[in-house]
């Protein structure tokens, strides 16, 4: 299962890699496509099924965010999956402020 997840996970960063070396595509480009993507994936009913046959290495990428807000819209209605989301959000910009305050940014 290891491997699997480590393949899963390998593939997407090379996709990524590769789109940002041959395209104009900026990182966050390519991040919102892949968050797209999860949640079309999601909407398919296939990311359920990758999660499933890749476990942990389909559930860390970035599609996966994507499949879990399509998950929450569709379970929780568009308020409540706004009101879970934006824990995982406004920890993250914490933590990345915290960081900010304890590193200094080099020229």
């Amino acid at each position: 299962m290891i491997i699997k997840s480590f393949i899963f996970s390998g593939i997407v960063c090379l996709i990524a890699q590769i789109i940002k070396d041959n395209t104009k595509l900026t990182s966050g480009h390519i991040t919102s496509i892949f968050v797209s993507v999860g949640a079309f994936l999601g909407f398919l009913g296939i990311y359920d099924k990758l999660v499933k046959c890749f476990g942990g290495g389909a559930s860390v990428v970035i599609m996966s965010f994507g499949n879990t807000l399509y998950n929450g819209a569709v379970e929780l209605g568009i308020l409540n999956m706004l009101a879970n989301v934006s824990v995982g959000i406004i920890t993250s910009v914490l933590m990345a402020f915290i960081i900010t305050l304890i590193f200094k940014v080099k020229n």
